[in-house]
């Protein structure tokens, strides 16, 4: 099994305090959203943060903080404020369902 499969059961994102399960980081999320709307770049900085847990994203192995569930939100509420089309294509493409918005 790839290292950066290996997760730690007790890894929780700093922002909803739920189990990371879908391991996946935001510079690998950003790097999707710039593929499908190359001029979010600027609307998808964040902070960097010093805590990080034990689990890994799957795609690069670094060690994640932020759920992809929270990143996604978050850069859906931009998008709603910026481009409100834009978020409803968004909440498609990348399966955004309404009880986590």
């Amino acid at each position: 099994m790839n290292q950066a499969q290996i997760q730690d059961e007790n890894a929780v994102c700093i922002i909803c305090r739920e189990g990371i399960v879908n391991p996946i980081c935001p510079e690998c999320l950003a790097k999707e959203i710039k593929h499908w709307k190359p001029g979010m770049s600027k609307l998808m900085t964040r902070p960097a943060f010093k805590y990080t847990t034990e689990a890994k994203c799957i795609s690069c192995g670094k060690n994640i903080s932020i759920c992809a569930h929270c990143y996604s939100r978050d850069i859906y509420d931009i998008l709603m404020d910026e481009e409100p089309e834009a978020a409803e294509e968004f909440k498609e493409l990348f399966g955004l369902r309404e009880e986590i918005l």
